[in-house]
């Protein structure tokens, strides 16, 4: 099991902070609610937009039920190689109209190369992920006392297509964040708090 929690502000500072201890939290059982134990680590790697990197994961098990949760800092994903703030930026490109070559060619440093498909696989993800995502953020602001109409703000909502749901998609995550965009971005932030269905 995955949880994805807020650490550190880089992966650099990820890295400083806990290359050689365990962030100090609390973590409880989703199933029994008993405070669960430290479990070891593993190392992954994360690519930012000049190296690639090792990092340590950490673990921790529950005592009574013995099931494992991994804590990911924001900045990752499950099975996600590159750092969120890199593909958060290709779609941002993606939707002024940028190409998949010029991002690829542009989006990293020359020693970190992300390849056209690559691009291409980050945007049809995101146009498949953008409606659900869409309609659960819509979902949370009007439950929290959010008064303005959200449908306005859709860009077509004649010619409804994926694109222009990524659009609306787009204006709702500041809504929802309610400060300001970090130099990590916006995904980050929501990844701590959307239903792992919903990562971006």
């Amino acid at each position: 099991m995955i949880k994805i929690l807020s650490f550190g502000r880089s992966c650099k500072s990820y890295f400083r902070m806990y290359e050689n201890h365990s962030p100090d939290v609390v973590v409880c059982c989703d199933t029994c609610d008993r405070t669960m134990h430290k479990h070891g680590r593993y190392s992954r790697s994360v690519t930012t937009t000049r190296e690639t990197m090792m990092i340590p994961i950490y673990r921790w098990i529950c005592p009574l039920c013995r099931i494992t949760v991994s804590l990911l800092p924001d900045f990752l994903i499950p099975w996600a190689r590159f750092a969120t703030y890199i593909r958060e930026s290709s779609v941002a490109r993606m939707l002024r109209g940028h190409s998949y070559g010029s991002i690829a060619r542009t989006i990293t440093a020359m020693n970190v190369r992300v390849s056209r498909c690559t691009v291409r696989r980050w945007w049809k993800r995101h146009l498949r992920l953008a409606s659900d995502l869409s309609l659960w953020l819509a979902g949370q602001l009007l439950s929290s006392g959010h008064t303005e109409d959200l449908l306005q703000d859709y860009p077509s909502p004649v010619t409804a297509n994926p694109a222009e749901t990524a659009k609306w998609l787009q204006m709702l995550i500041p809504m929802f964040s309610r400060k300001p965009v970090s130099v990590r971005g916006y995904w980050s932030f929501l990844h701590s708090r959307i239903p792992r269905c919903y990562l971006l």
